[in-house]
Formats: structure tokens, sequence, C-alpha cells
């Protein structure tokens, strides 16, 4: 337990040396502020640009704050998903390569627990980070258009949290496998993209997968819906701990 509570130690002062605990947050942030306040003002930008025939009325209607919300998921859904995988492809590898990993595991150390120290850091980052842009969302979205189902907006957060979770979770994996953080990285974010493809081809098939979440959360916060989420729900949770220990066995050396 005490050599776990230094390994957490060590993983948040390297966060905060890298600054993910800076420009992630950032990220999500500035996410989150974009889809509110330009769906309050877009007929307005449009109207400034100027070059429109005199006598144009632009009529764009406005969207109820359950589809802002529902929009802004799909953001974090793209630039928000390849900002968590660019921001923990090296998590292992970095300190394979730099002798860094050999250095901590030679002494006392469960590899397991080298490997949970780093996924707890790095979801807690996460958490936070799309915590705070979906705050500020929800927040401009309340000023500007319209208040969201705080039930909607609750149960999302628990649903797209987990996809988080999930995208992270593989991301460190290959990790452990992949000596180039790019190609850890946009593996991760290759996969990403095609679980949601398949899951949208084949939906009434694979309502298992772990995409499911993301699907359950834009349409809770949306249109109240979320059916069909348990399933992903418990294959999610089974495939971050599987993953875990995979990662656990090859940072150990073991077949």
């Amino acid at each position: 337990m005490r050599a776990l509570g230094a390994l957490l130690l060590k993983e948040w002062r390297e966060a905060l040396r890298t600054g993910k605990l800076i420009w992630l947050p950032a990220v999500f942030l500035l996410l989150g502020l974009i889809q509110p306040i330009s769906a309050r003002f877009m007929p307005d930008i449009i109207a400034s640009a100027g070059n429109l025939p005199e006598g144009t009325i632009i009529d764009i209607p406005m969207p109820k704050p359950g589809e802002v919300m529902a929009q802004t998921l799909s953001q974090f859904g793209t630039i928000g998903l390849l900002a968590v995988c660019l921001a923990f492809m090296g998590t292992i590898s970095g300190e394979k390569r730099s002798g860094t990993a050999a250095w901590i595991l030679v002494k006392p150390v469960n590899p397991l627990a080298y490997v949970v120290s780093k996924w707890i850091v790095q979801s807690l980052i996460v958490g936070g980070s799309f915590g705070l842009g979906y705050a500020a969302a929800w927040y401009y979205t309340s000023a500007l258009i319209g208040d969201p189902s705080t039930e909607g907006v609750a149960a999302s957060v628990v649903l797209y949290g987990a996809w988080l979770a999930f995208i992270a979770t593989v991301t460190l994996a290959a990790s452990a496998f992949l000596k180039a953080p790019s190609t850890a990285a946009f593996s991760a974010f290759g996969a990403a993209l095609a679980l949601q493809l398949v899951y949208g081809l084949f939906e009434s098939r694979l309502s298992w997968l772990p995409a499911g979440l993301n699907v359950a959360a834009v349409s809770r916060v949306n249109d109240g819906l979320a059916a069909g989420w348990i399933p992903s729900a418990a294959v999610t949770a089974a495939v971050i701990a599987t993953l875990l220990w995979i990662a656990a066995r090859k940072v150990s050396g073991a077949n």
C-alpha cells in the first residue's frame, strides 16, 4: 500500500512537470465553451460576415439545451479523445525508453501497482478535464439558451466519463506494447473511431460494445433515453481490468 502511495505521488508530480494538468483541462474547457456560445450567436456571426444580399433574413432555429449539450459531447468525442490519447501516449513507453521503468521495477514494486498508479492519476486528470469542460458547457447553455435536464446531464457525465476512462486505458496499454508514443496515441484514437463506426453499423447485434456508453451519454442528455447501456458498462469494466493486467504482464517482462 505504501508503494502504491509513493507511485501515485510520483505520477502526480510527473503530470505537473509535463503540464498535463494545465493543457488538457484547457482543451476540454475551450471545447465546452465553443458549442453553446456558437449555437447562441451563430446567426449574428453569419450576418456580420457581410456579402449577403440586401434584405436577406437569417433564420436559424435555436437548438434545444439538450441538443447543445449533446453537440458538446460530440466535440469531446473527436478533438477531446485525440487530446487524451496524445496526453498519455508515452506513459509507459517513455519510462521504458529512459530506463525509469526498469529502475522502479527492480525494487519491491508490483508491476500491477506500477500500472494501476498510472491509471488512477490518468483517470483523475481525464475525469477532471472532462468535468471542467462539461460544467462550462452546462453553465453557458443555461445562461444563453435554457436549462438542460439536470438528471440527463448527470447521467451523461457518468456514461461519457466511463467511455473516456476506457479510451485512456487503451492508450495506456498501447504505450506498454508500442515503443513509439505517437504510434500508441494514434492506435488508441483509431481504435476509438473504429469502435464507434462498428457500433453505428451493427448496433442491434453489438450493443454491448464500449462505444455504447458514448452513444448512451449523447442520447441521455439529448432526448432523455439511454437504453442498453448496462451491457456496455459491464464489458467496459471487464476490458479495462483485462487491459491493466495485460499491461502489467508486459511491463514485468512475463510471457
